[in-house]
């Protein structure tokens, strides 16, 4: 696996406080600083409903001012509601993707090319902030190899189905 490697402004915290984030509308993320090649996951995001088309553009406006750019976003759609095939965002537009195959609690984006990709563990919004912020953690630990689903169990974190709103 191949990730995104950038470079950030400042230190960020291996998990954001999740209980404080909960209701700011602030984007509910966190991202292994510096990156790893050697981890499964590269971060955690928790979005607050299962409208990916909704929540996408506030994430990827977040990621492009940490200097990550994804042009595409690959995501297995029974974790989702009905998405279209491409999403304005700013003063752009990205490609999306479904595919049955990705595990439901894994959102994979693409950057520009040659950049790689960068694999996000999504929290169901759904899930209290004391599991979010286990799952948090446990996704930005270098020492994870957990496939996502295996992650948020481990966690007793809602790992099955559809995240709902």
């Amino acid at each position: 696996m191949t990730t995104i490697r950038v470079t950030r402004r400042g230190p960020e915290p291996a998990a954001p406080p999740a209980a404080a984030g909960a209701d700011d509308g602030a984007v509910r993320l966190a991202l292994i600083d510096p990156p790893s090649a050697r981890t499964t996951l590269d971060g955690a995001w928790w979005p607050r409903t299962a409208d990916l088309e909704a929540e996408l553009s506030p994430l990827l406006e977040e990621l492009q001012r940490r200097g990550i750019r994804a042009t595409r976003v690959a995501y297995n759609p029974d974790a989702w509601a009905v998405t279209p095939r491409r999403l304005q965002t700013g003063d752009r537009t990205v490609r999306l993707g479904w595919f049955r195959h990705l595990d439901p609690h894994l959102l994979n984006l693409t950057g520009d090319p040659g950049r790689g990709r960068l694999d996000l563990l999504v929290v169901p919004p759904r899930t209290t902030p004391a599991a979010a912020e286990r799952a948090f953690t446990a996704a930005t630990d270098r020492s994870n190899h957990d496939e996502p689903t295996l992650l948020l169990a481990g966690l007793d974190a809602p790992a099955g189905g559809r995240p709902s709103a």
